[in-house]
């Protein structure tokens, strides 16, 4: 009965209160996923200033990474180019002095790679925050280097869904980035890259969780040998309608440098000096007898290089044995009209090139076997700013059946240099076999093997050469190798690596039984290097 009465005065009381309202349908609400766009170029490719003209009539600004040691070599930016950058409200980044893998170094040269590139750019005034990993290599160790050396952010590549690839990646980095030393970024945009692909680039990340997309130019070209590339026409569609999508408040998308998107104050330059130089009677040269392979050296063998120019066909390789122990390096050069080729001590910031003092000369000292002449080239490194130029060359020497060394005294060290790298050429058709390298400081330099000596080709002469600008060129095949191998091709294949601006051949060597030597060993007025890419 008590149950009864209660339920009819629930009745009674819901009467007089009226039956509860309906609720009105809910309006769902939109959530605004804001995308930064951030448009980079990488290596201060030349061909990169007609993108900022393009850039500056859409409103819009770019982050160009910049290869310190390669401004003013043909193919590359000039350093009056930085200043038409900065004057049209884009960012300049660091890409390392001399392109190496930086994965590949100790932390000391990766520091220097990093810290260098920084400092140069930043005595010439500019306000530098952002880095690109050359070849988009990198470790712990030199994330490291780079947060060390004051950059706020350091971007990779790969790590975001394209229309070509990494699907089922992230479709963009988040603001801030969850690691500012390894920001993800999509692969490089290629020659088969379309309009669509790129705006979807943008949306994508717009229809998702929104975020930041960083897309990676290299060339700006019709040409399609320079791939990575793009060609200038579609690059200002893009712009054109980037600009547009970006005004639309709808779309909720900005445009902003690596920098004003990572927002991180401008933190103090730091410096990273050189090595010191060998001691006296101490040979200078790293793994002077090639008996230390490596897997990520481009040439196979530490601290050592391929180099050559011009018009012909060079093969590199080891033979077994050496002189002393159980490899040495061999040459072959075939075909020559013009140029030349050699292996060299590599051109780094110390941990390979020997380190060198101004006013100083420098014996130079290699055991070769050779079947035509050689001669001796060299290459200095700005102390300022780490890039490498060549300098000059030696007399000639004789062809040589059996071990024979070579043995050549510098003229002292110009001011303003502070490394050496050099090695025994050939600019005729032949085969050169090479061991035990040396460079001594004159001052206490052990005494020669005058048995074993040779000082030149009959009647030859030292020749000079103004010091002039260098860079090396990797064809773009080679770096899409390199991302698989983890090291660049070692068929034996070398690039344009040097360019002086004036010849450096020397006099004919008397005798009825010299080789012909070519009229001039010509070398090109500006030759393009190769892409680099990455």
């Amino acid at each position: 009965m008590i149950l009864a009465v209660l339920a009819a005065v629930a009745i009674i009381v819901t009467g007089l209160l009226g039956a509860a309202p309906a609720h009105a349908a809910t309006t769902p609400k939109t959530v605004t996923k804001p995308v930064t766009v951030s448009l980079t170029f990488d290596d201060g490719n030349a061909d990169q200033m007609p993108a900022v003209q393009i850039l500056q009539q859409n409103g819009l600004t770019g982050t160009f990474y910049i290869i310190t040691g390669y401004l003013g070599a043909p193919g590359y930016m000039q350093q009056s180019d930085l200043a038409t950058l900065a004057a049209a409200g884009d960012e300049i980044g660091g890409h390392s002095v001399t392109h190496p893998d930086m994965s590949a170094l100790s932390q000391a040269e990766a520091e220097r790679q990093a810290c260098q590139s920084r400092a140069t750019l930043s005595s010439w005034g500019y306000s530098v925050r952002s880095f690109a990993y050359p070849f988009a290599e990198s470790t712990k160790k030199t994330r490291d280097a780079v947060r060390a050396c004051g950059y706020t952010s350091a971007r990779g590549l790969d790590d975001v869904q394209t229309a070509y690839d990494c699907t089922g990646c992230a479709t963009a980095e988040t603001l801030p980035p969850k690691n500012a030393m390894l920001t993800r970024a999509p692969s490089q945009v290629e020659a088969n890259w379309t309009l669509a692909g790129l705006q979807q680039q943008v949306t994508q990340a717009k229809t998702d969780k929104g975020g930041w997309v960083q897309l990676t130019f290299h060339h700006l070209s019709d040409d399609a040998a320079l791939d990575p590339t793009i060609s200038p026409a579609l690059f200002a569609q893009f712009a054109q309608w980037l600009a547009a999508y970006s005004a639309d408040p709808a779309n909720a998308t900005t445009v902003k440098t690596v920098g004003d998107a990572v927002g991180t104050p401008v933190q103090p330059v730091v410096q990273s000096p050189v090595p010191a130089p060998a001691a006296p009677g101490v040979n200078a040269v790293q793994n002077p007898s090639f008996q230390t392979t490596s897997t990520t050296s481009p040439s196979g063998q530490k601290c050592w290089q391929y180099g050559g120019y011009g018009s012909n066909t060079a093969a590199f390789s080891t033979v077994t044995p050496g002189r002393t122990g159980t490899r040495a390096t061999s040459l072959t050069v075939s075909n020559a009209v013009d140029g030349d080729a050699k292996w060299l001590p590599t051109f780094d910031l110390g941990e390979c090139a020997p380190t060198v003092v101004a006013g100083h000369t420098y014996s130079l000292r290699e055991y070769y076997t050779a079947d035509t002449v050689t001669q001796f080239t060299v290459y200095l490194r700005d102390a300022d700013t780490g890039s490498w130029h060549y300098w000059t060359a030696s007399p000639w020497y004789a062809s040589a059946a059996t071990w024979t060394q070579a043995v050549w005294t510098t003229d002292q060290i110009p001011a303003g240099f502070d490394g050496i790298s050099f090695g025994l050429n050939l600019f005729t058709n032949g085969t050169l076999t090479t061991d035990d390298v040396a460079a001594y400081d004159t001052v206490g330099a052990p005494p020669l093997a005058t048995s074993t000596t040779t000082n030149s080709a009959p009647t030859s002469t030292t020749t000079r050469s103004s010091v002039s600008r260098i860079a090396p060129a990797v064809d773009a095949l080679t770096v899409r190798s390199r991302a698989v191998l983890g090291q660049l091709d070692t068929s034996g294949m070398a690039g344009q690596l040097d360019v002086p601006s004036t010849p450096a051949g020397p006099e004919s060597p008397a005798g009825p039984a010299s080789p012909a030597r070519p009229a001039s060993p010509a070398r090109p007025a500006s030759p393009l290097p190769g892409p680099i890419g990455r």
